[in-house]
């Protein structure tokens, strides 16, 4: 279809014309037109690369834990802060290089605080050189003037900013550092790529709405909805219930029509929260690789001591020299990338279950098992 597609002629049939309609909607057409040879050259290519069963072929996101070290203390903290430790800079470059050679296109450098990284300006410089795009959580500590025109100057891709309320009363129940994050969001006023990370508890929930205004007033392009994960002590105390989470899922279409210049997006692993939104008259278009989960399907992280990990919140270290070698040989990833095939309860007898993937983290820490079926979702009645 590509082929008919790049000589100018008809595809030929109803898949071909969805196709085409989807190509130059997006304005992709034109572009492939303009540069066949290129196209045609990856179609070869494609034809000599398997990637792994329910995966990419390569990670889409790499995410760099940097630090463990922060000076906040938020109750809903994931990071052992005790621990005091940096991510060595010979290994994080190493690993940065492997990622731009391989097609590795999105960075993401969390920690702990990420502006305590004493390294954090020459990575961020390495991910521009390699052609990488990267990007920065911050909390709003140790940010100041000086600070933002360093990242801008360094060539950071994306900013995101810690706010969990509107109020610092709200804010303080999961995160510090309200007063942080709003300087934050004021000190890059006329900076383009700037958004906002809100993980959703039962008590800030209902303070959405008010979080989406701020967002507008500070000129934020995308806020992204984070689901609770467990924090240190593997705890979820603080988990939206079920009609919580209905009622918020039809709140957040609402303002997604009501604030059309801010891109309100839900992250992958709140999949649960996904298929919510996602339903339609004529079925549920939360499917494909992008519907859940992505730890081993289109993303991997690399934690405090170098070694490679599903995801963030996936504690399982593996040491390997490539990180193409993980992608392709990982028993774990061998694991994560077949929870699907035999759900267990209660996700194997949910209507939900063919349009969710929800976080495999939360049964990881909580009981110790790699699987989908966790009794900790919100949906499960």
């Amino acid at each position: 279809m590509i082929e008919k597609l790049l000589d100018n002629l008809p595809p030929g049939d109803d898949v071909g014309e969805i196709l085409l309609t989807m190509l130059e909607r997006e304005g992709f057409l034109t572009w492939m037109r303009e540069n066949a040879g290129l196209v045609r050259e990856k179609m070869e290519l494609s034809l000599e690369i398997t990637a792994p069963e329910n995966s990419y072929v390569a990670p889409s996101l790499l995410n760099l834990e940097l630090t463990t070290r922060c000076p906040l203390r938020c109750p809903q903290c994931y990071c052992h802060l005790q621990e005091g430790k940096d991510l060595p800079l010979e290994r994080a470059l190493e690993v940065l290089e492997e990622a731009a050679r391989i097609g590795v296109a999105n960075i993401a450098l969390s920690g702990g605080e990420t502006m305590m990284y004493p390294h954090l300006y020459e990575l961020i410089e390495k991910c521009a050189f390699l052609g990488l795009y990267p990007s920065v959580a911050l909390s709003g500590w140790g940010v100041d003037e000086s600070s933002v025109k360093k990242l801008i100057d360094s060539g950071i891709n994306g900013v995101y900013v810690s706010l969990n309320g509107s109020t610092e009363e709200i804010s303080r129940l999961s995160r510090d550092g309200h007063h942080l994050a709003i300087r934050t969001l004021e000190l890059f006023d006329d900076f383009e790529e700037k958004a906002v990370n809100w993980v959703a508890h039962s008590f800030n929930i209902d303070d959405f709405a008010n979080v989406a205004m701020l967002c507008s007033q500070y000129k934020v392009k995308r806020l992204v909805v984070l689901v609770f994960k467990p924090d240190s002590s593997h705890r979820l105390d603080s988990l939206p219930d079920g009609e919580q989470l209905k009622k918020f899922a039809k709140e957040l279409i609402r303002l997604r029509n009501e604030f059309p210049d801010l891109i309100i997006e839900v992250e992958s692993c709140y999949s649960p929260l996904r298929a919510l939104i996602s339903q339609t008259f004529w079925g549920n278009s939360n499917t494909g690789m992008s519907k859940g989960c992505g730890a081993g399907r289109d993303a991997a992280s690399l934690d405090i001591d170098g070694n490679f990990t599903p995801c963030r919140h996936l504690d399982f270290p593996e040491r390997y020299s490539s990180l193409q070698d993980y992608w392709s040989s990982s028993d774990t990833l061998r694991k994560i990338r077949a929870v699907e095939k035999s759900p267990e309860e209660p996700c194997a007898g949910c209507r939900y279950e063919p349009n969710c993937l929800s976080c495999l983290a939360v049964n990881a820490k909580l009981n110790g098992h790699i699987a989908k079926g966790s009794r900790y979702c919100s949906l499960w009645e």
